[in-house]
C-alpha cells in the first residue's frame, strides 16, 4: 500500500451528558500520517441512532468520496451510545472500516449501560452484529511498537490492517487522522448545540 493514501478519521466532539441533545462529529481527511487535506463535520443525537446515516452522508457528499481508502473510527459507539453499524456504513460508502481501541470494552458494563435506554436490546444487537474485536501489534512511523484492539470490515486480512495502522500512525499508537479528529472534538468541551 502506498504511503500517501487518504484515510478519514472520525470522532465526536466533547459534550455535556446532562445538557447536550446533539454533538458534532468530525472527519479528518489525511494523506498518510502527515498531510491534512480536509475536515468534515456533521452532528448526531447524543444516545441517538443516527450516527451511521449521518457519517455516511458526510462522507458520500464530500469531495473526497472517490479518494478515501479507509474509514478509521475510535469505537463503534459515538455520542455516548449512538452506534455505528459497520455493515451498513461499509455497504453504503464502499469504503473499508477500521475501529481502533486502546483497551477492550467491558461487555458487562456496556450491557448494563444499555439497559438504561428504552431500546437497549436493539442497540446491543447492532453492537453484536459488528465485527469481532481482534488484538493487533504494529510499528508506527516513529518506530514505536504499538498494541491496539481493532474491528474491521472490508479489508482482506489482518496484514492489510497492520499496514494501514503503520502508515497512518506517527508517534502515537492512534492513526493521526483519528487523533486530530479527537483533538478538534475536545476543543468543543463547553459547547452545547441544540
Amino acid at each position: 500500500m502506498k504511503d500517501n493514501v487518504r484515510f478519514i478519521g472520525i470522532d465526536d466532539a466533547a459534550f455535556n451528558r446532562e445538557k447536550s441533545q446533539k454533538t458534532f462529529v468530525f472527519g479528518v481527511v489525511m494523506r498518510g500520517h502527515n498531510l491534512i487535506e480536509g475536515i468534515l463535520r456533521t452532528d448526531i443525537m447524543v444516545d441517538g441512532l443516527d450516527a451511521t446515516t449521518k457519517i455516511r452522508k458526510m462522507i458520500n457528499e464530500s469531495k473526497f468520496i472517490g479518494q478515501l481508502k479507509v474509514i478509521i473510527l475510535g469505537s463503534s459507539t459515538i455520542g455516548a451510545f449512538n452506534l455505528i453499524n459497520f455493515k451498513k456504513l461499509y455497504t453504503e460508502t464502499n469504503i473499508p472500516i477500521i475501529s481502533v481501541l486502546p483497551t477492550l470494552p467491558d461487555e458487562m458494563k456496556v450491557k448494563a449501560a444499555l439497559k438504561h435506554l428504552s431500546d437497549g436490546d436493539e442497540r446491543f444487537k447492532i453492537l453484536s452484529s459488528n465485527p469481532t474485536i481482534q488484538e493487533i501489534e504494529y510499528v508506527n512511523q516513529a518506530g514505536r511498537n504499538c498494541k491496539m484492539y481493532i474491528q474491521q470490515m472490508g479489508l482482506s486480512n489482518l496484514e492489510d490492517v497492520r499496514e494501514i495502522l503503520k502508515i497512518s500512525s506517527f508517534t502515537s499508537s492512534l492513526p493521526e487522522c483519528l487523533r486530530i479528529a479527537d483533538l478538534i472534538g475536545q476543543s468543543f468541551k463547553d459547547h452545547i448545540i441544540s
